[in-house]
């Protein structure tokens, strides 16, 4: 289990993020967006494995479905410890899929004179099909790594609203249409999945 910055319980299996990490040193990702970074940890652990200098933006709904409203202070703790790291980093709160966080994100991203897509998505917010594939849509055209989280299994019951994780749903429909990486622990409900462009 991966010690967390906020101290809370990990959303992340070490055996699932760490290669995913890996993976994004390999491709020498400067600028990161995660859809759904709640209480910061994961946003955390990417960006602090990124060189100094690096653009991160965390996007988060505290009190949605798939939000925790006193995440926001965890949240805004991690970008301010990242930032005396010194990397570029900027929250922004809201529906992932509205026209004004999109703007928000461009221009967080554009605060630090980024230029083109940024090099990688983690999608982690709403995980009912609906709500993952509009993140899908969305901002699958911003990157050329595009990652979701709890793509394992048929799907479990989140235990605070009784939802379906249909993450998985929604990666089956794509993967016989990209090429793609998984990173799934043994016995995991969660895993990573990766779309490579």
């Amino acid at each position: 289990m991966l010690k967390t910055r906020s101290g809370r319980r990990a959303s992340q299996r070490a055996d699932e993020l760490l290669p995913f990490i890996d993976f994004l040193k390999e491709r020498d990702v400067r600028s990161y967006l995660e859809i759904g970074a709640r209480h910061g940890d994961t946003f955390y652990e990417v960006m602090k494995s990124l060189p100094k200098g690096s653009v991160g933006v965390a996007v988060d709904l505290p009190g949605g479905a798939w939000g925790v409203e006193s995440s926001r202070g965890y949240l805004e703790d991690a970008a301010k410890d990242l930032r005396g790291m010194g990397y570029h980093v900027a929250t922004v709160y809201g529906d992932s899929t509205s026209q004004a966080v999109v703007d928000a994100v461009i221009e967080a991203f554009g605060w630090y004179d980024h230029r083109g897509p940024v090099d990688a998505i983690l999608i982690d917010g709403d995980h009912r099909y609906e709500g993952v594939s509009a993140d899908w849509h969305v901002w699958g055209p911003f990157a050329p790594v595009i990652a979701f989280h709890d793509i394992a299994g048929e799907g479990q019951i989140q235990p605070t609203t009784k939802d379906v994780v249909e993450v998985p749903r929604l990666w089956n429909e794509l993967k016989p249409h990209f090429t793609t990486k998984e990173w799934v622990g043994a016995e995991s409900t969660m895993g990573i999945g990766v779309i490579v462009r």
